[in-house]
């Protein structure tokens, strides 16, 4: 069963992953370098979008490591922590900035796989 729970959490980190990288780039990056920001802060945030990318895939491995290895099961432990954290930031900025679901999603994403990850612990 804790397999199949990792795999399901790696497979929701997935999806949002590829929505990430496919959807976002499209939707948010795209348009935000066609603006006239001053170059210093617009290509701050690409690299700040390129590096949610990389934690996102970092995110995803973790939650199928174990499944190679058993004492792998620490990063999948991280990943849940991490996950939700990141998760709760999304939801707060969300309700703090008056944005509705549809326009920041995110946290559904991270706290689905955290909730997972905590049932593959075994702490839920």
């Amino acid at each position: 069963m804790k397999d199949l729970l990792l795999i399901l959490a790696g497979l929701i980190s997935a999806f949002g992953l590829y929505t990430h990288i496919f959807r976002g780039r499209r939707m948010i990056v795209a348009p935000m370098l066609k603006t006239d920001l001053h170059h210093v802060p617009k290509h701050t945030l690409k690299f700040a979008w390129d590096w949610g990318s990389v934690t996102m895939v970092v995110l995803t491995v973790s939650y199928l490591a174990p499944l190679w290895r058993a004492d792998f099961l620490p990063l999948a432990m991280m990943a849940t922590v991490y996950g939700y954290a990141l998760g709760a930031l999304s939801y707060l900025t969300m309700r703090r900035e008056g944005f509705r679901v549809s326009q920041m999603p995110q946290w559904i994403v991270f706290w689905a796989a955290s909730v997972c990850g905590l049932l593959a612990w075994g702490v839920v």
